[in-house]
């Protein structure tokens, strides 16, 4: 091959890398809009290709949507004739231009040709463009047409779960609206939540193609919800679902210990305990029953406070005390003790297992007790006896 041959078949490479754009060529640029582009083709029986769609012959790397044009111009002494084959029919009879495809006049030796700007419809995929005089065998190059960037967003959630939140509270997610391929329109913000959910989002809009909105929700009910966030704008609509639970504020009562014991004429302790449960708040008040009647029960306090910062409690005071000269004495045994708080709606009990019962004794009654009443009964039976010695003897007189 002759150097007068092979420098005008190395300008074919170097004149099509000028000619198609960077962000087209190496990907590198974002296009977000079509663009208007020339090329440049050198037509060589041997320089477009030799029997492969790779290798010297050039690739043209297009994007849909672009306006593009060709300059052809004959570097040898054969005719030549453009076919870029849009359908891929591999069909080189394709001219004058037919169907999809796009073609040139001829080549010849003392005049070039063209191919007017015509805009790139075809789908994103690799095509071929011929030499019909000399196709398939020479000529033969690679048209590859990507898809357009467009601009665009996106639509996110954090969280993408809220809960578990009570029935007093609202529970908040933060809406995020991100740009991709230079998006910079504005996005519409609308909410399509489940029944009994109410729900809200502030702002409704965001400018300048990102930006944040705060999600709120809130119910009255106890249940599991969702609600999503659909962002509308130019080129169309992204949404994102956020699931909610909602639970019932509430609290729990325990007894510590759960057993008590107790000597007949004294009192033990149990601490009654309140836990919050899902975020409640609010007072509540303690009180018992108890069956057989007997014990006295008193709390310190009856009533408390609960919140989610602690639990908190009361000391239940047990007495199996006689009080006053002609009280019934506490009977020995077993009793039920039910403590309840109430908050409202909201009713929690929790039962006490008590004993009253004599650690030590006769008959099951205290020692002390046993012999405190013989030593009264036996001074009840010398008076007696003193009584009627007294009464014969004032009789017999």
């Amino acid at each position: 091959m002759s150097h007068r041959r092979l420098l005008p078949a190395l300008l074919i490479g170097l004149t099509i890398l000028l000619s198609i754009p960077l962000s087209s060529h190496l990907g590198l640029i974002p296009k977000a809009q079509a663009t208007t582009t020339n090329m440049t083709l050198y037509a060589y029986f041997f320089g477009w290709n030799n029997s492969k769609p790779s290798g010297a012959n050039p690739t043209i790397t297009v994007t849909q949507g672009d306006s593009i044009s060709f300059t052809l111009i004959e570097g040898d002494t054969s005719m030549h004739q453009l076919l870029v084959d849009f359908d891929n029919s591999s069909i080189t009879t394709d001219c004058p231009n037919s169907g999809p495809d796009v073609c040139s006049g001829f080549i010849t030796t003392t005049q070039g040709s063209s191919i007017p700007a015509f805009t790139v419809t075809s789908a994103p995929g690799t095509y071929f463009y011929y030499c019909t005089i000399h196709s398939p065998a020479y000529m033969v190059g690679k048209f590859v047409i990507k898809a357009p960037i467009i601009p665009n967003f996106t639509i996110s959630a954090n969280p993408t779960a809220i809960g578990p939140i009570n029935t007093r509270i609202a529970g908040t997610s933060t809406i995020t609206v991100a740009p991709t391929n230079g998006f910079s329109g504005t996005v519409s913000l609308a909410l399509s939540a489940s029944s009994g959910l109410n729900a809200s989002i502030y702002p409704t809009s965001i400018t300048g193609g990102s930006g944040t909105a705060t999600l709120s929700v809130n119910s009255t009910t106890a249940s599991g919800y969702s609600v999503t966030v659909t962002g509308t704008g130019s080129p169309g609509t992204h949404s994102v679902t956020v699931a909610v639970t909602v639970v019932m504020p509430d609290f729990k009562i325990a007894l510590s210990p759960s057993t008590l014991t107790v000597a007949p004429g004294s009192s033990g302790n149990v601490m009654v305990i309140l836990t919050s449960l899902n975020g409640f708040s609010g007072m509540v008040s303690l009180t018992h029953t108890i069956s057989p009647p007997g014990p006295m029960i008193t709390f310190s306090p009856a009533s408390l406070a609960v919140s989610s910062s602690g639990p908190v409690s009361s000391t239940l005071n047990v007495s199996a005390a006689t009080s006053g000269a002609y009280s019934t004495p506490v009977v020995q045994g077993s009793y039920n003790l039910n403590v309840t708080g109430t908050s409202g709606s909201l009713v929690h009990s929790a039962t006490l297992s008590l004993t009253v019962r004599s650690s030590s004794g006769v008959g099951g009654l205290p020692s002390s007790a046993v012999i405190g009443g013989g030593i009264a009964a036996a001074i009840a039976v010398v008076a007696g006896l003193v009584y009627l010695i007294r009464r014969k003897t004032r009789t017999k007189t």
